[in-house]
């Protein structure tokens, strides 16, 4: 038998070492690929998730602005039942007792 020096290169060797390069070379290229696909992805995403909250912080304005004159009102006719007998006074020729 021929004892094989460890620092000699076959043939076969240097196919499986070129194979293997080449797979990894592959495999680097398609890790770009799915980088640039998963950055573009995460844009859209971020993007329409901006509109979402614009909208959403829309509407919180409209609630908030119908929650004001709602709560005014209340205050108003608080106001006003409290007040009846005066206002009713008021618009009526006679005094209030």
């Amino acid at each position: 038998m021929e004892s094989e020096d460890p620092n000699t290169f076959t043939q076969k060797d240097l196919m499986q070492n070129l194979l293997h390069a080449s797979q990894h070379a592959a495999t680097r290229e398609e890790l770009d690929g799915v980088r640039r696909d998963l950055k573009a992805d995460i844009l859209k995403v971020e993007s329409g998730l901006k509109a979402d909250i614009l909208k959403v912080e829309s509407s919180i304005s409209k609630i908030d602005s119908k929650f004001d004159r709602l709560q005014w009102l209340i205050v108003g006719v608080i106001i006003s039942v409290f007040l009846k007998d005066s206002i009713i006074a008021l618009f009526s020729s006679a005094p209030a007792p």
